[in-house]
């Protein structure tokens, strides 16, 4: 396993929070969920503030955390909190929906997992997309975990199919702040016109 492989497994292992954020939602409800990753998001902007104000705590945690960021997120925000933030949004705007929100959060835990992964792993087709590099074969993958995950929350074929294209089309184009946010939210939104 190469070396960028494996940083992309520690980095991918942080998506599956988004699980413990689902597992929350169904066992506690929406209201207690958005309440409590409020607070987990308080606490990510402090750390991050902290870090990035304070080289010797940047370094440290840099060093603690070491391979599971990416080299732009040394002196900007991580993706955590884009992560989280894409949750409580999707918790907020579709949590009356459980189904959706299921598929949404699957969304996002699995498909941009797979992009990346399997990028990495057996990407051979590559292109530059918005200055950044992507593979033919991590944006299929993307789109056939998204698909999996939204049919196994027993939507039908063609929502399955519309929800992992808008998924990962915005996996690709990253739009600011970041595509984990956007990820659950295009799903849900397009799960909810389709139902």
């Amino acid at each position: 396993m190469s070396g960028g492989w494996r940083s992309e497994v520690g980095r991918k292992a942080f998506h599956f929070l988004c699980l413990l954020y689902l597992g929350y939602f169904h066992w506690r409800g929406r209201g207690e969920v958005l309440a409590v990753l409020a607070g987990w998001m308080a606490v990510i902007v402090a750390v991050e503030t902290l870090r990035l104000t304070r080289p010797e705590v940047n370094a440290y945690l840099l060093k603690t955390f070491q391979g599971i960021h990416r080299p732009h997120e040394e002196k900007k925000i991580s993706a955590i909190i884009w992560t989280s933030l894409g949750c409580w949004a999707t918790f907020l705007l579709f949590g009356t929906e459980p189904r959706v929100v299921d598929a949404a959060v699957l969304c996002l835990a699995f498909g941009d997992a797979a992009a990346a992964l399997v990028g990495k792993s057996v990407g051979r087709t590559f292109f530059e997309f918005r200055g950044k590099r992507k593979s033919l074969e991590g944006s299929l993958a993307c789109f056939a975990a998204c698909a999996a995950s939204v049919l196994a929350c027993g939507f039908g074929l063609w929502p399955a199919v519309a929800a992992a294209a808008a998924a990962t089309a915005l996996e690709l184009a990253a739009p600011p702040p970041d595509d984990n946010f956007w990820i659950p939210l295009a799903a849900a939104g397009v799960l909810t016109l389709k139902s």
